[in-house]
């Protein structure tokens, strides 16, 4: 299992794309584990589960938008994230904002191993 959990919004705006883009690449450099706050919205027995075991986790939070869905679903199963990233407002999904999203990211990833 992962050490650390990225806890990701499920949005269409650009900036949650660019961030599932980033954060689908790192999974390939990082120990890390996806978890998509979207069917925990929906009510679903097994991510409600899910969500509620993260308390014991350690979870990064990567929103895409100043709406910060994940940030909120992860306060709703009352999870307090070891780290919170914002990325940046994007208008278009783009190379170079995929790869500034997964350096944001990666610094969160760095700094919550320690």
């Amino acid at each position: 299992m992962s050490s650390i959990d990225v806890a990701i919004c499920s949005g269409f705006s650009p900036g949650a794309r660019v961030l599932r883009a980033a954060v689908r690449e790192l999974t390939e450099e990082e120990d890390i584990r996806i978890v998509t706050i979207a069917p925990a919205l929906a009510e679903l027995p097994k991510a409600m589960d899910e969500m509620r075991s993260l308390k014991e986790r350690k979870v990064i939070v990567v929103d895409g938008c100043e709406g910060g869905c994940g940030l909120q679903v992860l306060n709703r199963y009352e999870v307090m994230p070891s780290s919170v990233v914002m990325i940046r407002k994007h208008f278009n999904v783009t190379r170079k904002g995929i790869d500034e999203a997964k350096e944001q990211i990666r610094k969160a990833i760095q700094e919550v191993k320690g």
